[in-house]
């Protein structure tokens, strides 16, 4: 756990983040959420659970982007990476951003600390790095 990543029965629990705000929410092709000295990257389709109502959110589709920014303070309670693929990032407030499984590419991947790394396979699981990320 001294990279702040701890694996877990059914996948990966990224400790480093519970605790922290996320400082900063880029939208271009991907989303990205800046919390503390890590970061999630999220590529593909994901659904944003926020006040009890779920939205579907893509960055690189344009689609309901007009929640993501008010990522920006949210408090992360929770990142899990489940062997499955699926990554879920809960917040303190009761939001919950959720990114399934793709078919045919990565659909996130989670930085920490700037070096080490899990992301999604494409159809399903996922891989982890300690390898440096090239700036």
């Amino acid at each position: 756990m001294a990279n702040g990543i701890e694996r877990v029965e059914d996948g990966w629990d990224v400790r480093s983040m519970r605790g922290v705000g996320v400082s900063e929410v880029t939208v271009g092709s991907m989303m990205r959420l800046h919390v503390g000295s890590d970061g999630i990257e999220v590529h593909s389709p994901a659904e944003l659970m926020a006040g009890g109502k779920p939205y579907h959110v893509h960055a690189l589709s344009r689609i309901n982007l007009g929640k993501v920014p008010q990522l920006l303070d949210q408090v992360v309670g929770a990142v899990h990476a489940a062997d499955s693929g699926v990554l879920k990032v809960r917040f303190a407030s009761g939001w919950q951003l959720t990114v399934p499984v793709v078919s045919d590419a990565f659909g996130w991947s989670v930085a920490v600390r700037g070096r080490y790394f899990i992301r999604s396979e494409p159809g399903g699981g996922v891989r982890t790095s300690d390898r440096r990320r090239a700036s």
